[in-house]
């Protein structure tokens, strides 16, 4: 009897461990959107253990920080300071699970352990605590954590769930990545898909777009001008993604962000042994885009030898990679941008003649944004909705003022400028209408003096007024400080009607 009810103990906890399972995989393929996939499967891990709370954080490739995607029942304190200072991969205790790869389990006391370094943590007065690394391709791609405040009444067969689960889970997250990258990417060529991208309404831009519409299967090369901020690079992919290389890479590389000795082996790349730390081939950009379009931004800073390189692919569709002397070949357009006098710059021999009649067979001069003030109010509205979405804030309207000010200014930094202004705004604003008031104050005070009466009577009068206040209306004193004797002064206040 005690041997079939072992036996039956063991049945039930296997259908247990294989309902929880077969649970977490449903919810994963209920969704491709990641958080609503991570809330979901947080939750059931936390009912079936029988924990108080929890949290899945997803590491950020780029920086290394531990992202809470999703949290439950933790204390508001604690899922500020993860949200607003982020845990980095080797810091506090998820921060080491996902350096060294390895499950921690404390039994009891955990906000008591050294690893945890958060006050925050510590403070949040953890009896037990579990977390586990979740993975995709044998790479940790994020940490799942589960506490009580309580003690804990811990069993084996949990964590072999628990760690059975983070399998699911980390595929899951893979799929919602990929998922959203290739949104992502899809949106963005649709973005430029018949310049939808490109706000414009204003001659000048009229005028750009009906060039750019004429040059979009030309094989030339294409050099575009235009002042930092003006949108080069979205010009630049409206012509790939409208034309019949949309299909193949468009790869923007900015020529002066790339130190000089590196810039020739990221273009043509180079072969194992070419030089020390080349341990393996490496396939440049101009290879990488064959087929499609390769962007050169601010081209004027590329060294003479790198453009006499440059000028052989122009010409015959060949380079040299980095220790071979075996050419390659490629079919890669070239758009090339800059935001100086390049004319100026081969006048004094920075910048080789018979490269820039090579770069500049179609040359398309982009205006800057003061040059297109007819296209302001379209810009605002639409990066006052991208900004709402992206700050999940309610904001429709811009007042007439605001407008006024940001018609009138004369936006240094173009487009890019007036885009970070209307972030700004959004973020600022505590009503759905952006005011005068959420600009920033430069920009403000800059219109209120171009606005401002600046002839020599009105900034004298002013003055006399204000040399007044500061004596108390005594002219004799009034007239000493201004260097004028009493008739001229009283000559003066009769021609302003000043009156004391």
């Amino acid at each position: 009897m005690n041997e079939t009810l072992t036996i039956s103990e063991m049945v039930e906890r296997q259908n247990k461990k294989l309902a929880i399972l077969y649970e977490i995989a449903l919810t994963v393929g209920k969704s491709l959107d990641l958080k609503t996939i991570l809330d979901g499967v947080l939750e059931k891990i936390i009912a079936f253990m029988g924990v108080d709370a929890g949290v899945i954080y997803i590491i950020n490739e780029e920086t290394l920080e531990m992202i809470p995607v999703s949290f439950k029942n933790l204390s508001d304190e604690v899922v500020e300071d993860l949200s607003e200072n982020k845990v980095k991969v080797g810091e506090c205790m998820c921060g080491n699970i996902a350096q060294y790869d390895r499950e921690v389990i404390i039994l009891e006391k955990a906000s008591r352990d050294p690893r945890f370094t958060r006050e925050s943590i510590k403070k949040e007065g953890m009896e037990f605590y579990a977390g586990l690394p979740l993975k995709a391709k044998g790479k940790v791609i994020g940490v799942l954590c589960v506490i009580t405040h309580d003690p804990y009444t811990w069993d084996n067969d949990l964590i072999e769930i628990l760690m059975a689960a983070t399998v699911p889970i980390g595929l899951a997250i893979e799929n919602a990545r990929l998922f959203e990258d290739t949104r992502k990417e899809a949106e963005a060529q649709l973005r430029y898909y018949n310049f939808e991208g490109i706000i414009a309404n204003s001659p000048k831009m009229t005028t750009v777009l009906s060039l750019v519409r004429k040059v979009t299967n030309v094989p030339s090369s294409i050099l575009i001008y235009g002042e930092s901020g003006t949108g080069k690079e979205l010009i630049a992919r409206a012509i790939h993604f409208n034309s019949m290389r949309k299909d193949k890479p468009f790869i923007a590389v900015n020529c002066s962000a790339i130190p000089e000795g590196l810039l020739e082996s990221e273009l043509f790349g180079y072969v194992r042994g070419a030089f020390t730390g080349a341990h393996a081939d490496k396939m440049g950009l101009f290879e990488a885009a064959n087929g499609g379009t390769i962007f050169l931004d601010e081209v004027e800073t590329m060294s003479k030898s790198l453009q006499v390189k440059l000028l052989r692919v122009l010409q015959d569709g060949t380079f040299f990679k980095v220790g071979t002397p075996h050419p390659l070949t490629v079919d890669v357009r070239i758009i090339a941008a800059t935001n100086q006098d390049l004319e100026d710059a081969v006048r004094t021999k920075h910048f080789r003649e018979d490269l820039y009649y090579r770069l500049k067979v179609i040359r398309i001069e982009l205006p800057s944004l003061r040059e297109r003030v007819e296209d302001i109010p379209l810009l605002v509205r639409y990066f006052m909705n991208k900004s709402s979405k992206k700050m999940d804030k309610n904001i429709r309207r811009i007042s007439d003022d605001a407008m006024d000010i940001l018609v009138n200014y004369s936006w240094p930094g173009n487009i890019r400028e007036l885009e970070n202004t209307i972030e700004r705004a959004v973020v600022i604003s505590e009503t759905d209408e952006i005011h005068k008031e959420d600009l920033p104050v430069e920009i403000v005070t800059l219109y209120s003096d171009s606005k401002k009466d600046w002839t020599l009577d009105n900034i004298e009068r002013e003055h006399i007024l204000k040399i007044l206040n500061l004596v108390g209306g005594n002219k004799k004193k009034a007239s000493r400080i201004l260097g004028l004797d009493a008739t001229t002064l009283w000559r003066k206040l009769k021609r302003y009607q000043i009156t004391i």
